[in-house]
């Protein structure tokens, strides 16, 4: 499976199916990843690309995504996405919340050898915060901001 748009399917399709020992077969072992997902591991790529996603499962053990759209061009494949989720564990700044929560993301994918070489998630982390309770809206955020 060389077709970026294919890949990038596959690869949230293991991302639904939360079985991340399939993720060797569509993200490469050096894979280098610019978004929120990956933590500071000793071993980068892939096992820490891994672990962020695990850590994701704690949080979000019913965490689906769905693509909004998909399009490729050469060796690279976008989507923008929808998530759905309810937080059940420990998550950024707030421990498990029970409540539930859907937020927009991005991801763009560049395909080498049937295999994702770099990968950009980026989320609405603000937007599932909030609806978690993790921190203020809009208007809660601002009111704090006013002169007394």
């Amino acid at each position: 499976m060389t077709d970026p748009k294919a890949v990038l399917r596959r690869f949230l399709a293991i991302v639904n199916s939360h079985d991340l020992a399939e993720l060797d077969t569509v993200v490469a072992e050096d894979v280098t990843e610019s978004g929120p997902v990956v933590v500071d591991a000793p071993t980068g790529g892939l096992a820490a690309f891994r672990t962020g996603w695990t850590q994701m499962l704690t949080a979000f053990p019913d965490v689906g995504v769905d693509i909004d759209a998909l399009l490729a061009e050469d060796d690279r494949a976008a989507a923008t996405v929808t998530l759905t989720a309810t937080n059940t564990g420990y998550y950024r700044r707030g421990f498990a919340t029970g409540k539930s929560g859907t937020w927009r993301g991005f991801v763009l994918a560049r395909v080498t050898d049937g295999r994702i070489a770099e990968l950009d998630i980026q989320t609405d982390r603000l937007a599932i915060l909030q609806q978690l309770g993790i921190v203020g809206d809009d208007d809660e955020l601002a009111a704090d901001r006013q002169p007394s």
